[in-house]
């Protein structure tokens, strides 16, 4: 027994020792945190949790770290003699005093960082800027390259040895190293293709790159690679230094957990030559000090970090969460070819999924061109950005057009919703109209013109120009003939399925509404348990402990299944007023006196004064509705107009 204490003795002065390396070496070279303390949380308590991470720049914009400001599990400060697991990925920073604030309280200087322009001047690094490798995330790699590299060539000589010790030597709470029995607790998500996605695209980084550096295996495993992906990853902040935007891994600083709202900043101070983090408010003595990682939904903080927050709301009560709802055509569709044709316009080269050309579209272009001699200004002064776009997916489901099945092309569309509003909710309806629209409808929708992009702030010229209302000054002298001009119009400003942003009618925004209840509906029914099961599994800390990726992992599909069910009850509530406005329209036409028990009116002031309505729906019933409404009575005046005329 006494030779077992003794063992665990030293193994926790070995664990403490590292620690004391690490931030000595960091004292050595300039590096400045004397306002806080390193601690790590015992695995036993901490079991799931990922390491403290960094910021990943990428296609998503600024990724950062980890979690958490939930109960803290039992912690105490490495100098003292505590029970530490040598691969404890839970670690966090401590305020040793009270910080006010404004206060820099870390400076970790730049020859401390580990940059992308480093991983580019390794051996291998040089080989893969010379190739055409399209590789999933290029910043990230070259991180990677020089951290494998490094740590196998120069291994104990290395500069950055301290900083390497202390990193995780697993990564057991992130989704790609879980096992199948812990994948099966995500089942019904959609989290579980990205997270197959994500090991396919870096098994295909590996090898693509073994293919024109095979030294790369001298220095790294697959299974060495994952890890360095992760670890950089989770890990990595998005920073300009000197002018020049790179990423790096930064030391320390990697280590704060998240927290929203964030009470800390980051930067790179050009002057000080170091990477800062400053606070912005006051920190109390022993609190544990935060950095955010942005506001996110929780399948991109478990699929990057290996956590999920329980509650992942705003302090305006904003939930970040999303779902991907999938939408498809039906190939037993009577107006299938006519449909195709508008589900998939802007899906083709030279153009983008928001319609219309991309910006470097040589032909959008010369479009641009002939509109600026027209109204005899500088393209330069032609802002025409895109707006930003939803996250779509394309992938999960192809079919063949029915009239030439040798071409097989996408024909299912995920959107990522969460509970608002927002331009992915408007672009779902959208889509759902295309979807039940009937032929007249489709028609209509896919002949009527409009812009790839907004004309708010335009001369008077430009936007008649961009509308078609004014001819382009001398057109007929310009090499530009009138045919191509047409033919620029017919292709640039053509709907595409999601500019259907204002309702059809009652009966289409009806069937619309009818078949995102079905939607929604067939989503849930893929999951294994209900939304009341998690919510009651969640009050369960044995079967689901606290930082386990079991409770993660509910987390994460509760999180879904709640946004499903908003959009559930957005849909029920919209037929039911829609079931109303029927009536009073019904009531109208019968030349009987029927009275409407209860009319639109009625029903929006009770919806006003319900609280469980949630502020969109009753919007969406009230504005979008209520137009409908006045749109649906004009329309029937008019006819009864004319039926007197007539009669």
């Amino acid at each position: 027994m006494h030779s077992i204490l003794n063992m665990m003795d030293q193994s926790t002065d070995k664990i403490i020792d590292k620690y004391k390396v690490f931030e000595d070496w960091l004292r050595c070279n300039g590096a400045e945190f004397s306002l806080l303390e390193l601690r790590s949380y015992d695995d036993n308590h901490a079991n799931g949790m990922s390491c403290g991470g960094g910021v990943e720049a990428d296609k998503d914009g600024t990724e950062e770290k980890k979690e958490t400001k939930e109960s803290i599990p039992d912690v105490k400060i490495y100098q003292e003699s505590c029970s530490i697991s040598e691969d404890s990925e839970m670690r966090g920073v401590h305020a040793k005093i009270d910080i006010p604030t404004d206060t820099i309280c870390v400076a970790i200087p730049k020859k401390c960082l580990i940059t992308v322009e480093m991983g580019q001047a390794t051996e291998i690094g040089q080989i893969i800027l010379k190739s055409d490798l399209d590789l999933d995330a290029p910043k990230h790699i070259f991180l990677m390259i020089y951290l494998l590299w490094d740590r196998k060539v120069n291994g104990e000589n290395s500069f950055f040895k301290p900083y390497y010790d202390i990193l995780p030597k697993t990564l057991s709470n992130i989704p790609i190293f879980w096992s199948d029995q812990e994948l099966q607790y995500l089942k019904g998500s959609y989290l579980l293709t990205q997270i197959k996605d994500r090991l396919e695209a870096i098994t295909e980084d590996y090898y693509s790159i073994c293919e024109v550096a095979p030294q790369l295996k001298n220095i790294a495993t697959f299974d060495e690679f994952k890890w360095a992906r992760m670890c950089v990853c989770s890990r990595n902040f998005g920073l300009q230094i000197d002018g020049h935007r790179t990423s790096a891994l930064v030391p320390h600083a990697d280590m704060l957990n998240h927290h929203r709202p964030r009470e800390t900043k980051w930067s790179y101070d050009d002057e000080l030559q170091a990477f800062t983090i400053t606070t912005l408010q006051p920190i109390a003595a022993g609190s544990q000090v935060y950095d955010s990682y942005g506001q996110k939904c929780n399948h991109r903080f478990l699929l990057n970090y290996g956590f999920a927050v329980e509650d992942n709301s705003e302090p305006d009560g904003f939930c970040p969460n999303e779902v991907p709802i999938a939408l498809s055509m039906r190939e037993d569709d009577p107006l299938y070819d006519l449909r195709y044709e508008f589900w998939m316009r802007g899906e083709h080269e030279g153009c983008n999924f928001s319609g219309g050309f991309s910006r470097s579209d040589p032909t959008l272009s010369a479009l641009m061109s002939m509109v600026a001699a027209s109204a005899n200004v500088n393209r330069s002064n032609t802002n025409m950005g895109n707006d930003q776009m939803t996250e779509t997916i394309n992938n999960s489901k192809t079919s063949p057009p029915h009239n030439d099945g040798s071409t097989l092309t996408p024909v299912v569309r995920r959107i990522r919703v969460c509970i608002s509003n927002n331009e992915n909710t408007r672009i779902l309806f959208s889509l759902l109209r295309v979807l039940v629209a009937n032929q007249e409808e489709l028609r209509a929708m896919a002949t009527s013109p409009t812009l790839p992009f907004g004309d708010s702030g335009r001369s008077v010229y430009l936007s008649k120009a961009l509308r078609g209302s004014n001819a382009v000054a001398n057109r007929e002298n310009s090499q530009d003939s009138s045919a191509t001009f047409i033919a620029i119009q017919r292709a640039a400003f053509l709907r595409t399925c999601k500019d259907i942003r204002n309702p059809i009618n009652l009966s289409n925004e009806k069937a619309a509404l009818a078949l995102l209840l079905e939607v929604v509906a067939s989503a849930l029914g893929s999951y294994p348990t209900t939304l009341s099961q998690d919510r009651v599994d969640l009050m369960n800390e044995v079967a689901y402990p606290k930082f386990s990726n079991r409770r993660h992992a509910k987390i994460q599909v509760k999180g879904e299944k709640e946004v499903l069910h908003h959009f559930a009850n957005w849909a029920q509530t919209a037929i039911n007023v829609i079931g109303v406005i029927e009536n009073e329209l019904k009531s109208n036409q019968s030349e009987k006196n029927v009275v409407v028990s209860t009319g639109f009116d009625e029903i929006m002031q009770d919806m006003e004064d319900d609280e469980n309505i949630h502020f969109t729906v009753l919007r969406y019933c009230r504005d979008i509705l209520g137009a409908l409404r006045k749109d649906a009575f004009e329309t029937a005046r008019h006819k009864g107009q004319i039926r007197d005329l007539m009669g």
